[in-house]
């Protein structure tokens, strides 16, 4: 910490002893959470916390592809709730790694917590300690001024298999590495980077044609800068680059094409003084500004150009499918919202489902499109499919190449979760999907290609389902090119499992 810095804490510190226990993103009372909910709110179940781990091999409905055989590891919170309190928001919770296992005699099927620090501590005090991301640290004030320093990950949004070893991500933070085949937490790790270096968001890329692995993570603090580093195939760092960033946003995911990476700086800003002065957790202090529009980075992914920067109007990101360039121009493909109201209103319902409600939503996802021009600074924004969508996947083979389907997550008519998982054919709008029916809630749909086929060849589609019915998951394959003919088979778990987020498909060697 350099002296300015020290005299902005010791200032900060002095105003929050002023103003003590005014915080006012403390944990919920675990009392006010009725589990999985009823008839009226069977939604709740994915809000209800798994704190069992298991190992077993699960009962199969149907017939596994003989061609299906390898791992599929999925990454989301499963913990929110210690000591009679609980986390604020469904996007918040200790990361749990589960491993679906395809052999030839069956599917096995493992889930474990990730170990981290922060983890190991409140499990052994019985309590929350720490601040994250939604939720402040028990305490008032004094426990949570300047909490940049003090927000542990979790990791618990990503999973990636990389050279043999597994990699658990949360936001901006380092990752944790576990054992691919036990899931027992190895430890945190910069892949051999100092940590003053850089950091890591959740959304790492890989460029299957060079074999990179791209990664980007911001720093917060009186100026804010994106951090890019890319690994070569042989683990190796290819470059590392620091950019700042012309706002104070909160960003989850990126672009990356074969020559560029591009940065969606929506309008979302962070509120900075209540959030340093611990009077607000980081979520609460983000504010939807949209007078003031989103502006697309583009940045070289191996130059040291400037970027360039391409205003445009206001749309909220979280998640995006690919980006590609064709004669100078990139396309881009994502699920885009006019207002992010269930995640920034008054009464979001990523808060309001935490104490049984159902809260705002009022805005759907839609899959959109930008055209690009970085050389006349000019972007074009398309509506490809209107209707409540997330969690966009491809074919990973076609990362940063134009692809032929995008797959994502629908909900039925008045619902938030998603029931119906979809195909879209970017080019001629054709879709094909599958409902699971009212009270079945899916996850994002994973592709696994069929071995031995082209990039953009058929596969399967591996969707982790939770029946409000059972109170139980299971994990649904579909063939990808025939989505609306259903599951060809069901891997039923003998328990539930909460709101996940991520996966990745490891096909066996």
């Amino acid at each position: 910490m350099n002296r300015r810095d020290f005299l902005k804490t010791a200032g900060l510190t002095g105003i929050a002893l002023g103003l003590p226990g005014c915080a006012r993103s403390l944990p919920f009372g675990r009392d006010v959470f009725p589990d999985f909910g009823d008839d009226a709110r069977p939604y709740l179940g994915l809000a209800t916390s798994l704190r069992e781990e298991h190992d077993y091999e699960a009962r199969v409905e149907g017939t596994i592809p003989a061609g299906l055989r390898g791992t599929l590891y999925r990454n989301g919170p499963a913990l929110f709730d210690r000591g009679g309190m609980r986390k604020r928001t469904l996007l918040d919770g200790d990361g749990m790694v589960q491993a679906f296992r395809f052999g030839d005699r069956g599917i096995r099927y493992a889930n474990r917590f990730v170990r981290t620090r922060k983890f190991v501590e409140e499990e052994a005090a019985g309590r929350f300690l720490h601040p994250t991301w939604s939720t402040q640290a028990p305490g008032g004030i004094w426990t949570n001024v300047w909490p940049t320093e003090r927000l542990l990950s979790q990791a618990g949004i990503t999973v990636f298999p990389w050279r043999g070893r597994l990699y658990a991500f949360d936001e901006s933070s380092f990752p944790y590495e576990l054992d691919p085949d036990t899931l027992a937490t190895v430890g945190e790790t910069t892949f051999g980077l100092p940590r003053d270096l850089t950091t890591y968001s959740a959304h790492g890329k890989f460029d299957p044609v060079t074999g990179e692995w791209l990664h980007f993570g911001i720093r917060y603090g009186p100026r804010t800068f994106v951090h890019l580093t890319t690994f070569n195939a042989d683990g190796t760092l290819r470059r590392h680059r620091a950019l700042e960033l012309p706002r104070a946003i909160y960003m989850h995911d990126w672009f990356v094409t074969e020559r560029h990476v591009v940065f969606h700086l929506h309008p979302v800003e962070i509120a900075y003084w209540p959030f340093l002065l611990g009077i607000r957790s980081m979520a609460e202090s983000l504010r939807w500004r949209p007078e003031r529009g989103t502006i697309l980075m583009v940045a070289e992914r191996d130059g040291e150009a400037p970027p360039r920067l391409v205003e445009t109007e206001a749309c909220y990101l979280w998640h995006t499918f690919n980006a590609w360039e064709e004669r100078g121009k990139i396309t881009a493909d994502f699920v885009g919202y006019r207002n992010p109201d269930h995640f920034i209103s008054d009464d979001p319902v990523i808060t309001a489902v935490m104490l049984g409600r159902r809260g705002t939503y009022s805005y759907p996802g839609e899959v959109m499109r930008y055209r690009i021009d970085p050389a006349r600074g000019t972007a074009a924004r398309e509506v490809l499919h209107q209707g409540s969508c997330e969690w966009p996947r491809i074919d990973e083979r076609l990362r940063c190449r134009p692809h032929r389907t995008g797959y994502m997550l629908r909900c039925l008519p008045g619902e938030f979760f998603w029931s119906i998982v979809m195909g879209l054919d970017p080019v001629t709008g054709r879709t094909d999907e599958y409902s699971f029916g009212r009270g079945v809630y899916c996850t994002e749909p994973v592709f696994a290609p069929r071995p031995d086929t082209l990039a953009g060849g058929p596969g399967w589609l591996l969707v982790e389902l939770y029946d409000s019915r059972t109170r139980t998951s299971s994990l649904a394959i579909l063939d990808a090119d025939r989505i609306a003919d259903g599951p060809l088979a069901l891997v039923r778990l003998t328990h539930h499992v909460p709101f996940s987020y991520h996966g990745w498909w490891q096909p066996a060697s």
